[in-house]
Protein backbone atom coordinates (compact mmCIF):
# COMPACT_ATOMS: atom_id res chain seq x y z
CA UNK A 1 0.00 0.00 0.00
CA UNK A 2 1.37 3.18 -0.84
CA UNK A 3 1.14 6.50 1.06
CA UNK A 4 0.90 9.75 -1.02
CA UNK A 5 2.71 12.77 0.86
CA UNK A 6 1.19 16.29 1.01
CA UNK A 7 3.25 18.52 -0.82
CA UNK A 8 4.49 20.95 2.32
CA UNK A 9 2.29 24.53 1.87
CA UNK A 10 4.82 26.99 1.02
CA UNK A 11 2.34 29.74 0.21
CA UNK A 12 2.86 31.66 3.80
CA UNK A 13 6.10 34.23 4.33
CA UNK A 14 9.07 32.89 6.58
CA UNK A 15 10.05 35.12 9.09
CA UNK A 16 13.24 36.57 7.51
CA UNK A 17 11.19 37.25 4.18
CA UNK A 18 8.15 39.24 6.44
CA UNK A 19 11.97 41.25 8.59
CA UNK A 20 13.01 41.83 4.98
CA UNK A 21 9.67 43.21 3.92
CA UNK A 22 9.38 45.73 6.86
CA UNK A 23 12.80 47.01 6.70
CA UNK A 24 11.98 47.79 3.36
CA UNK A 25 8.96 49.93 4.20
CA UNK A 26 10.66 51.54 7.27
CA UNK A 27 13.66 52.55 4.20
CA UNK A 28 11.12 53.59 1.89
CA UNK A 29 9.32 55.67 4.74
CA UNK A 30 12.51 57.37 5.93
CA UNK A 31 13.44 58.09 2.40
CA UNK A 32 10.11 59.90 1.60
CA UNK A 33 10.32 62.29 4.77
CA UNK A 34 13.41 63.24 3.98
CA UNK A 35 12.97 63.64 0.01
CA UNK A 36 9.20 64.27 0.04
CA UNK A 37 9.58 68.26 2.04
CA UNK A 38 12.78 69.25 -0.23
CA UNK A 39 11.14 68.35 -3.41
CA UNK A 40 7.67 69.95 -1.94
CA UNK A 41 9.94 73.10 -0.73
CA UNK A 42 11.40 73.07 -4.37
CA UNK A 43 8.15 72.89 -6.90
CA UNK A 44 6.58 75.97 -4.36
CA UNK A 45 9.88 77.77 -5.27
CA UNK A 46 9.95 76.93 -8.96
CA UNK A 47 6.20 77.88 -8.63
CA UNK A 48 7.62 81.49 -7.37
CA UNK A 49 10.05 82.37 -9.89
CA UNK A 50 7.08 81.28 -12.25
CA UNK A 51 4.51 83.84 -11.07
CA UNK A 52 7.38 86.49 -11.15
CA UNK A 53 7.75 85.72 -15.01
CA UNK A 54 3.86 86.18 -15.50
CA UNK A 55 3.42 89.59 -13.65
CA UNK A 56 5.83 91.67 -16.11
CA UNK A 57 4.00 90.85 -19.33
CA UNK A 58 0.67 92.15 -17.09
CA UNK A 59 2.33 95.23 -16.08
CA UNK A 60 3.47 95.55 -19.48
CA UNK A 61 0.12 95.55 -20.75
CA UNK A 62 -1.25 98.03 -18.10
CA UNK A 63 1.40 100.29 -19.45
CA UNK A 64 1.09 100.12 -22.91
CA UNK A 65 -3.27 100.78 -21.76
CA UNK A 66 -2.57 103.49 -20.13
CA UNK A 67 -0.08 106.07 -21.49
CA UNK A 68 2.84 103.93 -20.77
CA UNK A 69 2.78 104.51 -16.69
CA UNK A 70 3.43 101.59 -14.27
CA UNK A 71 0.47 100.98 -12.10
CA UNK A 72 0.96 102.92 -8.50
CA UNK A 73 1.48 100.72 -5.71
CA UNK A 74 -1.89 102.33 -4.96
CA UNK A 75 -4.59 104.54 -6.28
CA UNK A 76 -8.14 104.86 -6.83
CA UNK A 77 -9.99 103.06 -9.97
CA UNK A 78 -12.62 104.46 -11.62
CA UNK A 79 -15.60 101.85 -11.31
CA UNK A 80 -18.36 101.54 -13.55
CA UNK A 81 -22.01 102.56 -12.82
CA UNK A 82 -20.89 105.97 -11.26
CA UNK A 83 -19.89 104.04 -7.98
CA UNK A 84 -17.09 105.35 -5.88
CA UNK A 85 -13.65 105.25 -7.17
CA UNK A 86 -11.81 102.41 -5.05
CA UNK A 87 -8.40 102.01 -3.86
CA UNK A 88 -6.77 99.16 -5.74
CA UNK A 89 -3.24 98.01 -4.73
CA UNK A 90 -0.50 96.99 -8.12
CA UNK A 91 -1.74 93.52 -7.77
CA UNK A 92 -5.17 93.98 -7.72
CA UNK A 93 -4.33 96.03 -10.75
CA UNK A 94 -3.11 93.76 -12.41
CA UNK A 95 -5.80 90.93 -11.90
CA UNK A 96 -8.06 93.16 -13.20
CA UNK A 97 -6.38 93.32 -16.17
CA UNK A 98 -6.93 89.64 -16.39
CA UNK A 99 -10.27 89.72 -14.90
CA UNK A 100 -12.18 92.62 -16.09
CA UNK A 101 -15.22 91.52 -15.25
CA UNK A 102 -15.16 91.09 -11.96
CA UNK A 103 -15.93 93.42 -9.11
CA UNK A 104 -13.04 94.52 -7.87
CA UNK A 105 -14.34 93.97 -4.12
CA UNK A 106 -13.92 90.47 -4.68
CA UNK A 107 -9.95 90.64 -5.20
CA UNK A 108 -10.28 91.31 -1.10
CA UNK A 109 -11.69 88.46 -0.26
CA UNK A 110 -10.03 85.02 0.96
CA UNK A 111 -12.98 83.17 -0.57
CA UNK A 112 -12.55 84.48 -4.21
CA UNK A 113 -8.86 83.42 -3.63
CA UNK A 114 -9.93 79.85 -2.67
CA UNK A 115 -12.95 79.35 -5.31
CA UNK A 116 -10.84 77.93 -7.93
CA UNK A 117 -6.89 78.06 -8.40
CA UNK A 118 -6.96 79.00 -12.45
CA UNK A 119 -4.35 81.94 -13.01
CA UNK A 120 -4.73 84.07 -10.04
CA UNK A 121 -2.47 82.03 -8.68
CA UNK A 122 0.19 83.78 -10.45
CA UNK A 123 -0.43 86.55 -7.67
CA UNK A 124 -0.10 84.28 -4.95
CA UNK A 125 3.44 83.39 -3.35
CA UNK A 126 3.30 79.38 -2.41
CA UNK A 127 6.48 80.19 -0.42
CA UNK A 128 4.29 82.83 1.93
CA UNK A 129 2.46 80.65 4.22
CA UNK A 130 -1.10 80.86 5.89
CA UNK A 131 -1.82 82.03 8.20
CA UNK A 132 0.45 84.74 6.86
CA UNK A 133 -1.18 85.45 3.81
CA UNK A 134 -3.89 87.13 3.16
CA UNK A 135 -5.52 89.06 -0.29
CA UNK A 136 -3.84 92.18 0.87
CA UNK A 137 -0.36 90.72 1.43
CA UNK A 138 0.06 87.87 -1.62
CA UNK A 139 3.94 87.73 -1.06
CA UNK A 140 4.74 89.54 -3.60
CA UNK A 141 5.62 93.36 -3.77
CA UNK A 142 6.10 96.48 -5.26
CA UNK A 143 9.36 98.92 -5.26
CA UNK A 144 8.26 101.95 -3.13
CA UNK A 145 11.34 103.77 -3.61
CA UNK A 146 11.38 103.74 -7.42
CA UNK A 147 8.90 107.40 -6.94
CA UNK A 148 10.98 108.38 -4.17
CA UNK A 149 14.14 108.91 -5.48
CA UNK A 150 13.30 110.27 -8.77
CA UNK A 151 11.16 112.72 -6.67
CA UNK A 152 14.93 113.09 -4.74
CA UNK A 153 17.21 112.96 -7.75
CA UNK A 154 14.79 116.10 -9.76
CA UNK A 155 14.64 118.01 -6.19
CA UNK A 156 11.12 117.89 -7.57
CA UNK A 157 8.57 118.57 -4.13
CA UNK A 158 7.88 115.07 -2.68
CA UNK A 159 3.82 113.97 -3.02
CA UNK A 160 1.80 113.67 -0.35
CA UNK A 161 1.66 109.84 -0.47
CA UNK A 162 4.53 108.59 -2.96
CA UNK A 163 2.55 104.98 -3.14
CA UNK A 164 -0.06 106.37 -4.96
CA UNK A 165 2.27 108.18 -8.12
CA UNK A 166 1.82 106.40 -11.25
CA UNK A 167 5.47 106.67 -13.01
CA UNK A 168 5.52 107.13 -16.44
CA UNK A 169 8.38 104.87 -18.15
CA UNK A 170 10.11 108.06 -19.64
CA UNK A 171 11.04 109.19 -16.32
CA UNK A 172 12.57 105.92 -15.36
CA UNK A 173 16.41 106.61 -17.04
CA UNK A 174 17.49 103.14 -16.71
CA UNK A 175 14.97 100.62 -16.57
CA UNK A 176 17.41 97.54 -16.55
CA UNK A 177 18.36 98.74 -13.42
CA UNK A 178 15.69 99.24 -11.61
CA UNK A 179 14.12 96.82 -9.27
CA UNK A 180 10.32 96.89 -9.87
CA UNK A 181 8.74 93.28 -7.94
CA UNK A 182 9.87 91.23 -5.66
CA UNK A 183 8.60 88.62 -2.90
CA UNK A 184 7.77 90.50 0.51
CA UNK A 185 5.47 89.67 3.28
CA UNK A 186 3.19 93.21 2.81
CA UNK A 187 2.54 94.48 -0.94
CA UNK A 188 5.46 97.36 -1.09
CA UNK A 189 9.26 97.07 0.31
CA UNK A 190 12.17 99.73 0.19
CA UNK A 191 15.08 96.81 0.21
CA UNK A 192 17.11 99.46 1.93
CA UNK A 193 20.22 98.10 4.55
CA UNK A 194 17.90 98.06 7.27
CA UNK A 195 14.82 96.26 5.29
CA UNK A 196 17.32 93.97 4.09
CA UNK A 197 19.03 92.79 7.38
CA UNK A 198 15.48 91.71 8.09
CA UNK A 199 15.35 89.07 5.64
CA UNK A 200 17.42 86.71 8.31
CA UNK A 201 13.89 86.06 10.69
CA UNK A 202 10.58 84.47 9.45
CA UNK A 203 8.21 85.75 7.45
CA UNK A 204 11.03 87.05 4.83
CA UNK A 205 13.68 84.41 5.48
CA UNK A 206 10.97 81.51 3.82
CA UNK A 207 10.58 83.58 0.80
CA UNK A 208 14.33 83.02 -0.17
CA UNK A 209 15.01 80.65 -2.91
CA UNK A 210 17.91 79.06 -2.57
CA UNK A 211 19.16 82.35 -0.30
CA UNK A 212 18.44 84.60 -2.95
CA UNK A 213 15.67 86.86 -3.96
CA UNK A 214 14.35 86.50 -7.36
CA UNK A 215 14.02 90.33 -8.29
CA UNK A 216 11.77 91.40 -11.53
CA UNK A 217 13.16 94.75 -13.18
CA UNK A 218 11.21 97.35 -14.88
CA UNK A 219 12.37 96.49 -18.23
CA UNK A 220 11.20 93.18 -17.66
CA UNK A 221 14.38 90.90 -16.64
CA UNK A 222 14.95 89.30 -13.79
CA UNK A 223 17.60 88.16 -11.71
CA UNK A 224 18.47 86.21 -8.82
CA UNK A 225 20.50 87.61 -5.98
CA UNK A 226 21.01 87.60 -2.27
CA UNK A 227 20.08 90.11 -0.27
CA UNK A 228 23.68 91.40 0.38
CA UNK A 229 23.57 91.72 -2.97
CA UNK A 230 20.38 93.50 -3.58
CA UNK A 231 22.54 96.34 -1.16
CA UNK A 232 26.24 96.45 -2.31
CA UNK A 233 24.64 97.21 -5.93
CA UNK A 234 22.31 99.62 -3.97
CA UNK A 235 19.50 98.68 -6.07
CA UNK A 236 17.44 100.56 -3.14
CA UNK A 237 18.70 103.78 -4.59
CA UNK A 238 17.78 103.47 -8.61
CA UNK A 239 17.11 105.17 -10.71
CA UNK A 240 19.39 108.10 -10.14
CA UNK A 241 18.26 111.27 -12.67
CA UNK A 242 21.65 113.02 -13.61
CA UNK A 243 21.11 116.90 -12.46
CA UNK A 244 20.64 119.03 -15.10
Amino acid sequence: MKFIRKPKNNNGFTLVELLVVVVIIAALAALSLTIGPRMMAKAKANQSMQNIRQIGPIVSVYAADHSMKLPAAKGPVAQPDNKPDEILQWNEVCLAVIYPETDHAEFKTKKWWDSSSGSKCFLRNPLLKDPTWAPLNPGYAMNEMIVENITTATEAEAPADPLAVSVALATIPDPGRTPLIAPYSNWHYRYDASQIRGFNKSPLKELLIDGKIPVLFVDGHIEVLTPQEYVDRKLFAIPSVPKA
